[in-house]
């Protein structure tokens, strides 16, 4: 299975938006297995904390409970909030080039919000 990054970006939203004491245990309109590894791929990369089943590194996840955001992945959410910024970044960063990486991309996103911030000032 190859990384969809706006069910990554659906992940960091959804885990942001729930209340306090609350998990996140799917997303409408994708199969238990996506979001699985998917949460699986962000809690590598920091961007949350989760449970996964199994977790055992031989079989694929097919179960995941997401618990919240880490550090990083709050900033990840605040960075792909914007739905313009995002249509953009997907355009000008991910469809472009089949080779990129997560850094490229957050370094990205980073760089566009800090050049809106010059132009209000």
């Amino acid at each position: 299975m190859k990384r969809d990054m706006d069910v990554i970006r659906r992940i960091a939203l959804a885990t942001e938006a729930l209340p306090p004491g609350q998990v996140l245990r799917d997303l409408k309109d994708l199969d238990s297995e996506t979001f699985a590894i998917h949460v699986q791929w962000m809690e590598e990369a920091g961007l949350l904390t989760a449970a996964i089943h199994p977790k055992d590194g031989v079989k694929p996840a097919d179960m995941a409970v997401v618990w919240r955001l880490t550090w990083a992945g709050c900033e990840f959410a605040e960075a792909v909030r914007n739905d313009t910024l995002w249509a953009k970044a997907k355009k000008q960063v991910i469809a472009p080039s089949s080779s990129w990486t997560f850094g490229v991309l957050t370094d990205w996103l980073k760089t566009e919000i800090l050049n809106g911030l010059s132009k209000i000032s």
